[in-house]
């Protein structure tokens, strides 16, 4: 019996091994699969051409490097080929992104490239587009002229105020990327540029376009005129922005502004102060009056200022003239306010904008204006006279 399990075990083991031996000796060496190498070899060389079928050629590279990436006979192949996976990949990537993107461009360029813009598709498309490809360094030409969008509605005649807050939104994403250095992904004669259509233009440029968009919406269309003068004094200290008339004829309109509404303010304080019945009372309205007529006087000063620069950097052609008319007679108005006389206003235009323009946003410093005496005031008739 011993003998006889003896042999049976020895004959299984040299079954085991037999099997084992066929498996090893009818395995083939990868390196010997010529027919497959070619297969994949076609298949990369083939398709790599074409973003079409980029994909396809990616699939088959990673097949072919997993499978003979060691073999002697295709160290050359394989060396080219590794390194252009990676790239391949990422143009498949952009391929297939673009291919997202595209009818959405299509839509977006439809809505602002004509005559009549549609601004409501275009903030849909370029609402889709960001959620598709946050990432995407086009965006920025898409927004910049969303960001002036609200400009060109709430402008007369339209005095379409419906886009401010999102145009608003647009322009201040717009000039973040601008001034973080988001590349530009076009060149136009040698120069990079950014935005599309007639909202194309250089860097600075175009953070000119956007601020003055800003300041534009903020004081006449949201009527916020504080803080769109701050954006229209910043377009002062700009190369791009400084010439630009309308940028001071806004700061102009502000002074003149402030400037009635204290003249009415006086005017309210003589009525008062012609109604009271004691010289004591009188003395103290009169020096209540002559300060508010000093800020009065400083305001219209300021806006002399203003308007003087509007217009020295106004054209002085037929298209403007009436433009330049209204900034000159705004001056001597103004001048006249401030100095109590009609002559000189030339030589102070010429003078004035020499020097560095006030910051609107700065506290106005009164001009001293001394009260009347109090002789002159008891002897005052009830008319103020």
């Amino acid at each position: 019996m011993k003998t006889i399990f003896r042999y049976v075990g020895f004959a299984a083991l040299l079954a085991a091994f037999f099997v084992a031996g066929s498996t090893t000796v009818s395995a083939q060496d990868p390196c010997e699969d010529f027919e497959g190498m070619g297969a994949l070899y076609e298949k990369v060389t083939a398709n790599y051409g074409k973003l079409e079928t980029l994909n396809v050629a990616v699939e088959a590279g990673k097949q072919y490097l997993e499978k003979y990436g060691n073999c002697e006979s295709a160290k050359d192949f394989v060396a080219w080929l590794k390194p252009q996976i990676p790239q391949w990949e990422k143009d498949v990537a952009q391929y297939e992104l673009d291919k997202k993107l595209r009818p959405l461009f299509q839509k977006y360029d439809a809505a602002v490239g004509g005559q009549n813009k549609n601004w409501t598709e275009a903030f849909a498309a370029a609402k889709e587009i960001q959620a598709i490809a946050p990432g995407d360094p086009r965006i920025l030409n898409v927004i910049i002229p969303l960001g002036q969008a609200a400009l060109f509605e709430a402008a007369p005649p339209k005095k379409n105020n419906s886009f401010n807050s999102d145009s608003l939104m647009m322009a201040d994403k717009a000039l973040g990327m601008l001034r973080g250095g988001t590349p530009a992904t076009k060149k136009k004669g040698g120069q990079d540029v950014f935005g599309v259509f007639e909202f194309e233009g250089t860097k600075d440029q175009v953070i000119a376009d956007l601020t003055y968009a800003k300041a534009y919406v903020k004081f006449y269309g949201q009527g916020d005129k504080k803080a769109g003068l701050t954006d229209y004094f910043e377009l002062t200290q700009m190369p791009v922005g400084k010439t630009n008339p309308a940028v001071y004829g806004a700061i102009g309109d502000y002074y003149f502004g402030e400037v009635q509404k204290l003249a009415e303010e006086v005017k309210a304080m003589i009525v008062a102060r012609n109604a009271l019945t004691t010289d004591e009372e009188k003395v103290a309205k009169d020096a209540e009056i002559a300060a508010k007529e000093g800020l009065l006087k400083a305001y219209a000063e300021r806006g002399v200022d203003a308007y003087a620069r509007a217009y020295k950097n106004t054209k002085a052609d037929a298209a403007t003239k009436a433009y330049r008319d209204g900034l000159y007679n705004n001056v001597k108005t103004l001048y006249n306010v401030r100095f109590d006389k009609e002559t000189g206003v030339d030589e102070f235009i010429a003078s004035t904008i020499q020097k560095p323009m006030p910051n609107p946003t700065s506290e106005v410093t009164p001009v001293v204006v001394e009260p009347p005496t109090a002789t002159e005031t008891s002897t005052d008739t009830a008319s103020g006279n």
